[in-house]
């Protein structure tokens, strides 16, 4: 395994599991973990992952980043590199077609916010809550915060988090849609170890690309989005985990996959 100095990463059936441990306080995001991020993404183009995790570690996802290392006279400078790092592993995520859960046991502010809801599976702790951070500091979002926050919450409530940054809790948050289910910090260790495995052993290549089809559906026109299906189950249909799943379905028995 990697030698990271803001991940603690692991990898056990199929589930490659990052866990935040940032140098920076308050899990924060600096320039040594955006580039270690960048690594991890790539890394699910080039092992045989079937889930991504993304958690954080004592308490807390991602207070966002860390604003400490803006004050200096190349803020601006500084700033577009560190968004365009950013974007970078958001990018490859995006174009991995490995299911992610994001699992967020604490504060999610600011980047930490755009990473906890771009997860495909968005698991809260009781403990956690999210903000949209960025202009409590006069900054406007990156890291794809405006590109899914409206499409998971509708561009109303995505303003008015923006406008009044507010936290939103975990209740609440299930309920605009930033996180897909809510659990008690006592239970959500095991909770998030369950989802990791039941998706693990799933098709991986079949839910990777639906997951990709299904983001991508909010910008494409109806004919765009009938080609891309098209396509899309054409190619998987060649897998030998389609194979496996219309083999089993004919013998009334339960599918194994392979993520193949």
């Amino acid at each position: 395994m990697p030698d990271d100095e803001n991940f603690e990463t692991t990898v056990e059936g199929g589930v490659l599991r990052a866990e935040i441990r940032s140098t920076s306080k308050m899990n924060a995001l600096n320039r040594t973990m955006t580039d270690e991020l960048l690594d991890l993404a790539i890394r699910l183009h080039e092992e045989e992952v079937r889930c991504f995790v993304l958690t954080g570690s004592e308490g807390v996802f991602c207070a966002g980043g860390d604003v400490g290392g803006f004050v200096d006279e190349s803020a601006s400078a500084g700033m577009r590199r560190g968004a365009s790092l950013l974007h970078d592993a958001v990018v490859q995520l995006h174009e991995a077609e490995v299911p992610v859960v994001t699992g967020v046991n604490g504060a999610a502010v600011g980047a930490g916010l755009s990473l906890a809801i771009l997860g495909d599976y968005v698991l809260a702790s009781s403990d956690a809550y999210f903000q949209y951070g960025y202009s409590g500091i006069g900054a406007t979002g990156d890291g794809s915060s405006t590109y899914y926050l409206p499409r998971v919450v509708g561009l109303r409530e995505a303003k008015r988090m923006a406008l009044l940054n507010d936290r939103v809790d975990p209740e609440a948050a299930v309920e605009s849609g930033l996180a897909t289910e809510a659990v008690p910090a006592s239970e959500f260790d095991d909770r998030l170890d369950e989802l990791a495995g039941r998706i693990a052993d799933g098709p991986t290549v079949a839910l990777g690309r639906s997951m990709k089809l299904m983001t991508e559906s909010t910008s494409a026109r109806l004919e765009e989005q009938l080609a891309a299906e098209t396509d899309s189950i054409a190619r998987t249909a060649r897998t030998e985990d389609f194979a496996e799943g219309v083999s089993a379905f004919g013998a009334k028995r339960d599918p194994e996959f392979e993520g193949k």
